[in-house]
C-alpha cells in the first residue's frame, strides 16, 4: 500500500474539537487574575462573582433567552444527567412515563435506563423516519397524561440528522405537565439557521465541541423548572451543582460560544462545500459505500458504511495514514460493536458494523478532502 502523508488531518471534530487559542487566552487570563473563590465573602471573591454572573449573562444574552438560567458542569454527560434525573425524580407525584429517542447520546440514554430499571418509571424510545428525524407528530403520539419529561437532541452527533426543534416545542406547549430537554452539544455555531430555543425548558451545551475546553460545559434552564440535585453540598449554581464554580472555564466557555456564533453563517457555507465533495465521491460508489445520512442533514457529519471491507480496518488504516476519523461516537465506540444510531435508521446489520463518521470543522480544507478521498479509495482498493 504506497500512502505517504505526513500532514495530520483531523476529521473528528463531532468528538472534540482543537482549543481556540483566543479561548484559551481568556481561560489563562481568568484564572491568572481572578483566582478567589467565587463564594467567599471577601472583596477578591465577590469580584469573582460578579463576573461568574455576568459570563451566565453573556451566554444568555447570545441565546437570546430572557426566562432561563445557566447552571455550569463539567460537560455535557454531567448536564443530560441532571436534566433527565433531575426532573423525572423531582416531578415523578406528576406522572411516571418520559419520552426520548432512540439515537440519542449515552448519556441520556443510560439515565433513562436507570430511571426505567432502579425507578420504575416508563420510557418510550422514538425511532426516528427514512430521513433520520423525529417528528413532532411522532412525540404527539406517544404523549399520554403521565408524560412529565421529553429528551430529544438538535442535531444527531453520528448521522448529523437535524430534529425539528421548534416544532416539537410549539407542540408541547399544549401539555404543560411535560418538561422538554434539548442535547444541542452538536447544533451550536453549525446550522444553517440557528434553532430558536426560547421555549426549550432544558438545554445542554458543552464546550469541547466548539473548540473550548474539555470537562466544562453547562444546563441553561428555565428559571421556573425545578430539579432534584444529584450532589449535595454548598449549595453553589443554585444548589444544583455544588462545588467551587470555576470561573476561568466559564468565561471560556463564553468566548468558545460567542466565536460559534460569529461566523456561523460564512462557516457553513464552507463545511457544505466540502461535504457536498465528500459525498459526491461516495454517491459515485455505491458498490463500495452505503450512505447513512439523511435526506436533510448538518454537513459537519457525514456517515457512510463500507460494503466490502471492515469499517474498523478503515478506520485504522487512514489513522494509520495520519488522517483521523470515527466508526462511532467516541462515549461508546470501545464498548459495542457496531452503531446503535445506524441501527435506529433500519440498517443491515452489515451496514451497522461498519460504519465510518467524518465530521468536519470549519477549518479543514478542500484540500485535506481531496487527500481523504484519495487516500480512501486507495486503502479500501488494497485492503484484502
Amino acid at each position: 500500500m504506497k500512502i505517504n502523508n505526513s500532514k495530520l488531518i483531523y476529521l473528528d471534530n463531532a468528538s472534540t474539537t482543537r482549543v481556540n487559542e483566543e479561548v484559551l487566552k481568556v481561560y489563562n487570563d481568568t484564572h491568572v487574575v481572578y483566582f478567589a473563590n467565587p463564594s467567599s465573602i471577601h472583596k477578591e471573591g465577590q469580584k469573582s462573582f460578579y463576573l461568574l454572573n455576568r459570563s451566565k449573562e453573556e451566554i444568555l444574552r447570545l441565546f437570546n433567552l430572557k426566562d432561563h438560567e445557566v447552571v455550569y458542569l463539567s460537560g455535557a454527560t454531567e448536564a443530560n444527567n441532571l436534566a433527565v434525573k433531575g426532573v423525572a425524580l423531582r416531578y415523578k407525584n406528576r406522572g411516571n412515563h418520559l419520552i426520548t429517542t432512540a439515537y440519542e447520546h449515552p448519556s441520556i440514554l443510560e439515565a433513562y435506563a436507570q430511571l426505567e430499571k432502579e425507578f420504575g418509571f416508563k420510557v418510550t424510545y422514538l425511532k426516528p423516519n427514512e430521513d433520520g428525524i423525529i417528528t413532532s407528530q411522532m412525540v404527539e403520539a406517544a404523549m399520554t397524561d403521565k408524560t412529565i419529561l421529553v429528551s430529544i437532541m438538535a442535531v444527531n452527533n453520528e448521522i448529523g440528522a437535524i430534529n425539528p426543534i421548534e416544532d416539537i416545542s410549539n407542540l408541547l406547549e399544549k401539555y404543560p405537565k411535560a418538561i422538554f430537554h434539548v442535547d444541542a452539544c452538536q447544533a451550536i455555531g453549525k446550522l444553517e439557521k440557528e434553532i430558536n430555543y426560547s421555549k426549550v425548558d432544558l438545554l445542554t451545551i458543552s464546550g469541547h465541541k466548539i473548540h473550548g475546553l474539555v470537562g466544562f460545559g453547562a444546563l441553561i434552564k428555565k428559571k421556573k423548572i425545578e430539579l432534584l440535585p444529584l450532589n449535595s453540598g454548598g449549595g453553589q449554581e443554585y444548589g444544583y451543582r455544588s462545588g467551587t464554580e470555576d470561573l476561568a472555564n466559564a468565561n471560556a466557555l463564553v468566548k468558545a460560544v460567542q466565536l460559534a456564533l460569529k461566523d456561523e453563517k460564512k462557516n457553513y457555507v464552507h463545511v457544505k462545500e466540502m461535504a457536498d465533495r465528500l459525498l459526491a465521491y461516495l454517491r459515485n460508489k455505491p458498490e463500495l459505500y452505503e450512505l447513512n445520512v439523511p435526506t436533510v442533514i448538518n454537513p459537519y457529519i457525514i456517515n457512510f458504511s463500507t460494503i466490502s471491507k471492515k469499517g474498523s480496518v478503515v478506520v485504522e488504516a487512514l489513522s494509520n495514514s495520519n488522517i483521523m476519523v470515527s466508526s462511532t461516537s467516541a462515549c461508546h465506540s470501545s464498548k459495542e460493536k457496531g452503531s446503535y444510531v445506524v441501527a435506529s435508521l433500519g440498517k443491515s446489520e452489515k451496514a451497522i458494523n461498519n460504519t465510518v463518521r467524518v465530521s468536519l470543522d470549519s477549518s479543514n480544507t478542500m484540500e485535506e478532502i481531496d487527500t481523504y478521498v484519495s487516500i480512501l479509495d486507495e486503502i479500501i482498493g488494497e485492503i484484502r
